[in-house]
């Protein structure tokens, strides 16, 4: 459990200082051998295991046995591939899904029981966009894209699913940009903050599901391409941005109780794919080469990671009830684990 205090009146003024530690920050130790590499995966927190398909076929990893399982498949293996993994208040799982077929398949979206390791459809449509889980236990289905005379149509539109009613609800109002590809942030508010997308300069956007509407935020300091973001305990938002042919990732940080954006220290690297909070406030991030960082909200700065195992394609990163990190290999059948 998180106790917070209440915001400050002013946005924090951020120094950053190079008191990184001497040496790297953690270690990471292979688990058990699995089967196959990783696609996407989560964490079902009434159990601790964690819930990991790949094109169909599904593991469950225990950490506290350090076991792989096999569970039955989301359908027939080959015929359907993973996007989006959000487990929902009743502990099911919602899971966004590409069946095999033209343009990149037919999205669909399904539903995971763990107690009883079974598979259903959802009555959901699945655009390919955002899915986000709200505190009213609906689910945000924002943005994504379609094809149209062959082309390529980024959305701006935007629905609810409720999963004790298995409906879903077109929201009055779309985003204010179409995306797809793009970052959504729950925020303490219970506002929703979208950022980046293919787009090269969508706004920042916030949703609120009050009234399920859309507004632009003040402008992001880097508006455009592929964004990994998270809420900070403070709930100010990092947003790392992706960009081509740096040396370093730019971050930007929002802070949603003044409303505006300020710069955070660069990452040292490029191309991060995955970014986990920890129990301590720090954030871990990876990218494909296996460089890692992690950052301290303390000391606002980045401190030096160890290395985990290269991959060729992004892989999942879940956050364990023992305060680790499962990093799970997005190319080969390895998975690890990162202490602190």
């Amino acid at each position: 459990m998180a106790v917070g205090c209440q915001p400050e009146t002013q946005a924090p003024t951020l120094e950053s200082r190079a008191g990184a530690l001497a040496g790297e920050v953690g270690t990471w130790t292979p688990t058990s051998a699995k089967t196959y590499p990783s696609t996407s995966a989560i964490l079902l927190r009434g159990t601790g295991e964690v819930l990991d398909p790949y094109f169909g076929f599904v593991h469950r990893y225990d950490p506290y046995t350090n076991t792989w399982r096999a569970m039955n498949p989301m359908c027939s293996p080959g015929y359907c591939s993973n996007a989006v993994l959000t487990e929902l208040p009743s502990g099911k799982v919602l899971a966004g899904v590409m069946f095999a077929g033209r343009m990149g398949g037919t999205p669909g979206m399904m539903l995971y029981d763990p107690g009883t390791d079974s598979w259903s459809h959802a009555n959901a449509s699945y655009s390919r966009g955002s899915v986000t889980l709200l505190d009213s236990g609906k689910v945000l289905l924002a943005g994504g894209y379609t094809y149209l005379g062959g082309n390529l149509v980024p959305l701006a539109t935007a629905r609810e699913y409720d999963p004790d009613s298995d409906t879903w609800t077109p929201l009055p109002g779309s985003m204010t940009t179409p995306r797809y590809g793009h970052s959504a942030t729950l925020l303490y508010s219970g506002k929703v903050l979208v950022t980046g997308g293919a787009s090269s300069e969508a706004p920042a956007e916030l949703f609120d599901p009050s009234t399920g509407t859309w507004t632009a935020t003040s402008p992001m300091p880097h508006p455009g391409g592929e964004h990994r973001a998270l809420r900070l305990y403070s709930g100010n938002v990092m947003v790392l941005v992706t960009t081509m042919g740096a040396s370093e990732t730019p971050v930007d940080m929002y802070d949603p109780y003044n409303g505006r954006w300020f710069s955070g220290p660069a990452l040292p690297f490029t191309q991060p794919t995955s970014a986990t909070l920890l129990y301590s406030g720090e954030v871990l991030v990876v990218n494909n080469a296996g460089q890692a960082a992690l950052y301290s909200p303390t000391q606002n700065a980045w401190l030096p990671a160890a290395s985990a195992t290269a991959s060729t394609s992004r892989g999942a990163a879940v956050l364990l009830h023992t305060g680790e990190v499962l990093l799970l290999n997005g190319s080969t059948p390895v998975a690890e684990r990162f202490s602190r």
